[in-house]
């Protein structure tokens, strides 16, 4: 998808965006999920120097994604926990934002890296469709635990299954996101957007119209230097304005989601939004 110019127009008059896509970790949530499953395992900064070397483009994300998981061996039950680490580590306006983007009309996704069993509930929570959520599926070790306990296991109820290996998807690829996205347009008419901390985020601007870096939670350099788009708060409030029309922003002044309007609007016109297009 060919990336629109918006240089001779201020973003007030940018046209509006149907699709929004966001990632999860350091994004939606200020935590890295496979980072939190370290630190309960006593890794934290091993694994954390990996996540960042991927995330920063470093090196491949896909030589490393295995490589963590490998270390950690995460039960059933350490996965699902981190879906409510999620949730206690919101970004700032995440839920506002979300529920008016919807109330506005617009499909709301998140494309992300994280482990499905963790990113899924924690979507659905947030209000989002379980069809517009994509995460990296694992494969458990029956063989692990109480292995004996067949039924248990074939039922997704045995708590105690250790990872075994990734599902294979593009997401454990540093190029993987943009591919996923593709699909998920595929068919749809409309302007996208995808907001984002990591270069796995950048890697997948073609796909869309708008790439829009997020440093609330982390700073990442070639995504402050080459995003379309670059939020320095913690919050995700300017992300409405910037999806919405003109129109669309006049109307919304007047309804309950003018306080997270308004907020985003402050923020993009106080500087802590950096516009590089």
């Amino acid at each position: 998808m060919a990336q629109l110019n918006f240089k001779e127009a201020a973003w007030q008059e940018w046209p509006g965006f149907q699709f929004v896509f966001f990632d999860c970790d350091s994004t939606l949530s200020s935590i890295e999920g496979i980072d939190e499953l370290a630190r309960h395992k006593g890794k934290f900064d091993e694994v954390k120097r990996l996540t960042d070397a991927a995330m920063d483009g470093e090196v491949h994300l896909q030589s490393v994604y295995d490589r963590r998981l490998e270390l950690l061996g995460p039960t059933r039950a350490e996965i699902r926990e981190l879906e409510r680490r999620y949730r206690h580590t919101l970004v700032g306006d995440a839920v506002e934002v979300i529920r008016a983007l919807q109330t506005a009309g617009r499909d709301v996704f998140i494309v992300s890296g994280g482990l499905l069993e963790a990113v899924q509930p924690f979507g659905e929570w947030l209000g989002i469709p379980a069809q517009n959520i994509r995460a990296v599926d694992v494969r458990y070790n029956s063989l692990s635990g109480q292995w004996w306990d067949y039924q248990q296991d074939r039922w997704g109820v045995r708590l105690d299954v250790e990872y075994l290996d990734p599902a294979d998807t593009p997401l454990i690829q540093t190029h993987g996101k943009i591919q996923v996205v593709q699909e998920l347009l595929a068919g749809r008419q409309g302007r996208a957007m995808l907001v984002g901390d990591g270069v796995s985020d950048l890697a997948a601007r073609t796909a869309v119209d708008l790439m829009v870096g997020f440093g609330g939670v982390i700073a990442r350099e070639r995504v402050v230097a080459e995003a379309d788009v670059f939020i320095t708060s913690f919050s995700l409030a300017p992300v409405l304005p910037l999806a919405l029309t003109k129109i669309e922003r006049s109307a919304m002044f007047d309804s309950p989601h003018a306080p997270v309007l308004t907020k985003g609007v402050t923020l993009i016109e106080s500087g802590e939004v950096i516009f590089n297009i």
